[in-house]
């Protein structure tokens, strides 16, 4: 056994160095790996591991940083295409808000605070030095594809094995194994239901506005063929936030681009409605107010406290945040926890930071949404379309942000701003004359697409 033990210990430490080794030729590597493993985070629950392995994503993305720092081009910035984010300074100025908050709440701890909310903006910081090409951005929408098919067949497997094996697992009930009317919650390979059903709702639009655009490319029909497991993978976490995403994002695509959707959303509605009627216990778990109505209750509470906290009560108060900083204080935090959990980032964000910090989240979504719908119609090809995916996955997240506080639960946060940042490159490279030319929008729109108006 000990042997086995040195053995896969020496494999690990050899692997971790070839991959140290090609992060450093190509930092861009890293993101990718990145992206390729943060859906598997919740594995770690079962594994014989020392705590300190969580932390793994923090080490691999400063890691990747400072390769890219390291590596970074020496030529003149005014020589290489820039990295275009017309939504940086708004974000800028909410980091610098919300820094100050938490530190002036809180304190020292409020760095935890401020590396919950802020810590992945760092991919922005690695793609400025490391920009990813047109092969990036493609493997990127490969990973994001894969890995949420891979989870999702995963999720499908949990319902098949049933709660009591993946408690025999390893698994603790109330903290990854949940149920909801009788019903397993699937989790796949992540922590909990919520950033398993949020993930492949962005695969589900990202990936699918990608294959839509070209569909007779062999990855993109796969993907395609096996959108509607994901979906149902997706349904049988039982996070509304996703459904309510999904279903808005598609809407969305349908309007912009891809008529061709209204075709399965118009089908899902159908049998919706002929299904729940003859199963009131699936009614129930999707369709049931009581939730609502606490989180309700709760929401009209924070609103009435900011006439006693005009400038919120401090970053790192409520949510994901609240709970990492009690972790901090050596608070056990069981399968409930007892801060306040606003489920819902709006209204999160108005406790926390007040009229002015909600503005300001409001101001960069509104700016980011913008930039990749123009980006989607001007952008030639697959960045076109995966820029338009990106602006479907922003207006899910919008949408979603209503009922989960979406930018902070993980790795939901890793994958968005991975995506504005990528969007960002491609804009850059491509040059920004189509994104800001009176015209760019109307020409690229009369492009005809795979899938557009005309095949529906």
């Amino acid at each position: 056994m000990t042997v086995l033990f040195v053995g896969a210990a020496v494999f690990v430490a050899l692997v971790a160095v070839a991959a140290m080794v090609s992060i450093y030729r190509r930092p861009q590597r890293g993101l990718l790996l990145l992206a390729a493993l943060v859906p598997l985070h919740g594995v770690l629950a079962i594994l014989p591991l020392p705590g300190f392995v969580t932390a793994w994503k923090e080490g691999l993305l400063l890691f990747v940083l400072i390769c890219a720092w390291l590596r970074r081009t020496r030529t003149p910035h005014w020589r290489r295409p820039s990295l275009h984010l017309p939504w940086w300074p708004a974000v800028a100025l909410w980091v610098v808000v919300g820094s100050i908050s938490a530190v002036a709440t809180i304190g020292l701890l409020g760095f935890v605070a401020i590396k919950v909310t802020f810590f992945y903006l760092l991919i922005i910081a690695v793609l400025w030095l490391a920009p990813f090409d047109d092969r990036d951005r493609d493997d990127l929408v490969s990973v994001l594809m894969g890995m949420g098919a891979l989870v999702s067949f995963v999720g499908i497997a949990q319902i098949i094995v049933g709660p009591a094996f993946l408690i025999r697992l390893g698994y603790e009930y109330g903290r990854q194994v949940r149920t909801s009317g009788g019903f397993l919650r699937t989790f796949s390979t992540f922590v909990n239901p919520f950033p398993f059903g949020l993930y492949v709702m962005i695969a589900l639009l990202v990936g699918g506005a990608v294959a839509l655009a070209e569909p007779s490319r062999r990855r993109n029909l796969g993907f395609l063929c096996l959108s509607p497991i994901m979906v149902v993978a997706m349904a049988s976490s039982i996070v509304r936030a996703a459904i309510l995403g999904l279903v808005i994002g598609m809407i969305w695509l349908a309007i912009l681009r891809f008529r061709a959707l209204l075709l399965p959303l118009g089908l899902g509605a159908v049998t919706l409605a002929a299904v729940f009627p003859f199963v009131p216990e699936l009614s129930k778990v999707f369709l049931s107010s009581n939730s609502l109505g606490e989180r309700g209750a709760g929401w009209s509470d924070v609103i009435s406290s900011i006439l006693v906290h005009p400038i919120g009560r401090g970053l790192g108060t409520s949510g994901s945040a609240a709970d990492r900083i009690s972790t901090a204080e050596g608070v056990h935090i069981g399968g409930v926890s007892t801060n306040y959990q606003p489920d819902n980032y709006y209204v999160k964000m108005l406790l926390e930071l007040g009229p002015v910090g909600l503005w300001l989240v409001l101001l960069w979504l509104v700016v980011a949404l913008v930039w990749t719908t123009r980006l989607g119609r001007a952008l030639p090809g697959r960045d076109g379309a995966l820029a338009l995916g990106v602006s479907a996955s922003i207006v899910a997240a919008m949408a979603a942000s209503l009922v989960a506080t979406y930018f902070e639960i993980f790795p939901i946060d890793v994958y968005f701003w991975l995506l504005l940042g990528v969007v960002g490159c491609a804009a850059a490279q491509r040059g920004s004359r189509l994104e800001h030319s009176p015209y760019g929008l109307a020409v690229a729109a009369s492009k005809p697409t795979s899938v557009n108006s005309s095949g529906s």
